[in-house]
């Protein structure tokens, strides 16, 4: 293989930012393409059904996740999409040691936690202290809950 064009020697993927880490993240995106059969991003469908791996969670939370997989085992399905979840938790991704043990019931799942937490949180607003008039020194009519009237600083 090396001296192949197109070769990249393991040190060279390590030299450019590739790591475990990365390698199990970009694991549980391809579990999330074997799970609904389709590419982990799809412009083509609604909004919210655009990004699969979020929306497998919004389903595997509301306790619908079959709605999603279409006819596989139900329990291997949620077998795929535990790990796959697991590995796109920010801080606690298992290596990818635990994550074969894990797929092949070797080892026990514990139920995740939401690894999208930071994408569905609710927008904060864009700018806070801009009220739509023209003045210097206004402040928003309510900061952190107290009220300071219209446009003047109290």
């Amino acid at each position: 293989m090396r001296g192949t064009p197109g070769y990249a020697a393991p040190e060279m993927w390590m030299q450019a930012g590739a790591t475990e880490k990365c390698d199990v993240y970009s694991f549980g995106i391809f579990l999330f393409e074997i799970i609904g059969r389709r590419r982990n991003f799809d412009e083509a469908v609604p909004e919210s059904q655009q990004w699969f791996p979020k929306m497998a969670w919004i389903k595997y939370e509301s306790g619908v996740l079959m709605e999603i997989v279409g006819e596989q085992d139900e329990e291997t399905a949620e077998r795929m999409c535990k790990m796959a979840f697991w590995c796109q938790q920010p801080e606690a991704r298992p290596p990818m040691s635990a994550v074969v043990k894990m797929l092949e019931g070797e080892m026990d799942i514990d139920e995740p936690v939401n690894p999208f937490l930071h994408l569905m949180a609710a927008p904060v607003a864009s700018n806070l202290w801009t009220t739509g008039t023209s003045s210097v020194n206004t402040v928003p009519a309510s900061v952190n809950g107290v009220y300071h009237g219209n446009d003047e600083i109290v």
